[in-house]
């Protein structure tokens, strides 16, 4: 049984719980007792889903500790008034963890995580039309098009946090000019950004390993303050975030589909 620490924020009535030694395991809510409530049911659900990553690391150590219980939580780090931090692509806090230096081994499993976390999703979402992804399968929320915009633009958002040269770099990196990216289907484009995105994010993390620096370009806020684990943990979180979200869209369009072959039967 092992303790879990946690992280907390709160902007706007919104609170946003972090698990300190498990980047990428966090939950959201309205009150703070719901929001340790909701991130100690995701460090069972992520831990689960890390194990069967085959790379080995300390991380996945950390996991299988998790997964045999917890025997109590404490708050290592709180922060209120967070400004914007209900919106997408909103600012966030910069906590002492994040400061910490990434090892190279750590790193490489994030990158992993990364590129793990849409792999199965993405293949499903192939199969359908953009009409189908298109369609609003429930009501009152984003489409499956929309959500995958989210995905598309939260990267490159995330990626800009480096400055001015980014851009270029990225599109040298992918080698094809900004024009050519939006001419590309939605679909296209998310794989093609999530390839310059890694390649970004290894070309960065030797040249700025636990530097804290200031946001950049595209931001309300350029006072934000940012590391390269606070960028490997928003984007595994926002990555979490959108996979569960459209995973619920695809499986209600299955159930919509299924329902309406069995009619016409």
């Amino acid at each position: 049984m092992v303790e879990l620490k946690i992280n907390l924020e709160e902007g706007d009535g919104c609170y946003y719980a972090h698990a300190v030694d498990l980047l990428g395991c966090f939950a959201k809510a309205e009150s703070r007792a719901q929001v340790i409530d909701l991130i100690l049911e995701d460090v069972i659900k992520y831990s689960e889903w890390l194990l069967t990553i085959e790379e080995s690391s300390n991380f996945k150590t950390k996991a299988k500790e998790y997964l045999v219980g917890t025997n109590d939580f404490v708050i290592e780090e709180e922060v209120q008034g967070v400004p914007m931090l209900r919106e997408s692509c909103g600012t966030s806090a910069l906590f002492k963890s994040d400061k910490k230096l990434v090892s190279e081994e750590e790193f490489e499993f994030f990158i992993t995580v990364i590129n793990k976390l849409p792999e199965s999703l993405l293949r499903i979402v192939f199969q359908y039309t953009n009409d189908e992804r298109n369609k609003t399968v429930i009501e009152g929320k984003p489409t499956i098009n929309e959500e995958l915009l989210d995905f598309y633009s939260a990267e490159m958002f995330y990626i800009s946090r480096f400055g001015e040269i980014t851009e270029q770099k990225f599109f040298e990196t992918i080698n094809m000019t900004k024009d050519e990216l939006e001419s590309l289907s939605l679909l296209e484009r998310v794989i093609k950004v999530r390839q310059g995105a890694i390649a970004l994010l290894r070309y960065y993390y030797k040249k700025i390993e636990d530097k804290v620096f200031k946001s950049q370009d595209n931001t309300k806020l350029p006072e934000e303050d940012w590391t390269i684990k606070k960028i490997l943990r928003k984007f595994i979180e926002h990555e979490r975030e959108r996979k569960y979200a459209i995973r619920e869209l695809v499986n209600t369009l299955e159930a919509t589909k299924t329902k309406e072959e069995k009619i016409e039967k």
